[in-house]
């Protein structure tokens, strides 16, 4: 729906703007297409297959099932609710709804252990759809120099186009060197604003 502009006429009670309820039905209709809009899915891995997951120098996806028991899908955009989801548990991966779309993400990862002396775990989003990283649209560089066990959190907004629409967005997690395996997983997904709006 396109933004509807109440009539206030040409000055102060001439009588040509809109009156009183087609005013306020305008004014709702508003509010009800931002209110829409807005939502926010929580998806914790249920840490059972596989209950840890091991990076290594090999970008790897993050595998996140969605059936941990904090897992939260109540509050969603309202244009979704009840019919998809902003994360794809099967095939680990981002579904946003629309072109134009933007996002805030976090990620939670709990650092169980370490070996060969890694410092830094690379995070990088993908919109390529393949099973390693083509299309990459984010990429972070965390420090990793801390004995686990660590949880350690990363945000970032994002915005979708075409090809982040059509192949999803996947995650995928490398070290600098050695391995880093990780054990808690979790992905906050918000939805910051619609491109039709």
């Amino acid at each position: 729906m396109a933004k509807q502009v109440i009539n206030i006429g040409t000055t102060a009670n001439d009588g040509t703007g809109d009156p009183l309820r087609d005013a306020m039905d305008k004014a709702n209709d508003n509010f009800t297409e931002i209110y829409d809009v807005h939502g926010w899915g929580n998806y914790v891995d249920a840490l059972t297959t596989p209950a840890t997951q091991v990076i290594t120098t090999t970008p790897s996806k993050l595998q996140i099932d969605g059936a941990g028991a904090t897992s939260e899908s109540g509050y969603l955009p309202r244009e979704i609710r009840g019919i998809s989801e902003l994360w794809d548990t099967t095939n680990d991966k981002i579904t946003p709804i629309n072109i134009g779309d933007s996002y805030s993400l976090r990620i939670d990862l709990g650092i169980t252990a370490k070996s060969g002396l890694p410092t830094l775990l690379n995070l990088q989003l993908d919109i390529g759809g393949g099973a390693t990283p083509t299309i990459v649209i984010v990429d972070r560089v965390i420090g990793a120099p801390k004995t686990p066990p660590y949880n350690i959190s990363i945000a970032f907004p994002i915005f979708c186009l075409a090809t982040f629409i059509a192949n999803g967005g996947q995650l995928f997690l490398s070290t600098d060197t050695g391995t880093i395996t990780i054990g808690k997983r979790i992905i906050n997904i918000y939805r910051i604003s619609n491109g039709a709006i």
